[in-house]
């Protein structure tokens, strides 16, 4: 694992097809010397979190660190790719152990022409900026095979469910006004005007 995070659950390193475990740290050399062009997770760096198969009888994986918020952050953001089949909950995120919402915030390219481009979400750790507080993502769902696409149980070899990379706090908020919001301000700006414009003498 990478320094910081633990896992209750059973952690290993992709070496072979039946991978090591609940949840694998994916290597990028491995994805792509074993799924080629057709790998189905995308790897930011160096490694990626992969959550295979779905957790056992309801009970999520579960990935945590304990840690200092940067003082200027407002939002945790990272990469989330779920292929997932009859998915339970999918993906909660915690932040002190409160879990928060996850806000989409757009799609961004990769270096794998499979998968050219990825989602990226965001939750909101301001309440947390400056201090010390556990970060908490839960898993659960089943998945789907690599390499056709078709539905796998728990257990079965190849089951992804769950792709997380590129964790990053940013001094941006978790959630911005879509444009159809910003159109509402606007308009009601206009009609205030108008209003104010026809109450003069």
């Amino acid at each position: 694992m990478t320094p910081g995070w633990t896992s209750p659950q059973p952690v290993g390193w992709n070496q072979s097809q039946l991978f090591g475990g609940l949840a694998s740290i994916l290597d990028v050399t491995f994805r792509d010397t074993h799924f080629g062009l057709n790998a189905p997770a995308p790897v930011v760096g160096k490694f990626a979190l992969g959550v295979w198969p779905a957790p056992v009888l309801g009970i999520p994986f579960i990935l945590k660190q304990t840690g200092d918020i940067p003082a200027e952050a407002q939002s945790l953001q990272f990469l989330y790719r779920y292929e997932g089949f009859l998915q339970i909950s999918g993906l909660k995120v915690f932040i002190g152990g409160v879990q928060e919402p996850m806000n989409f915030i757009g799609t961004r390219p990769t270096d794998n022409p499979a998968v050219p481009t990825v989602p990226y979400y965001a939750v909101d750790v301001s309440p947390f900026a400056g201090k010390t507080a556990e970060i908490k993502f839960e898993f659960s769902s089943f998945g789907y095979d690599d390499f056709f696409g078709a539905p796998r149980q728990q257990f079965e070899p190849n089951a992804q469910s769950h792709v997380l990379d590129d964790l990053t706090f940013s001094a941006l908020p978790a959630s911005v006004p879509e444009p159809g919001t910003y159109a509402l301000f606007a308009l009601g700006f206009a009609a205030l005007a108008v209003h104010l414009r026809r109450q003069r003498p």
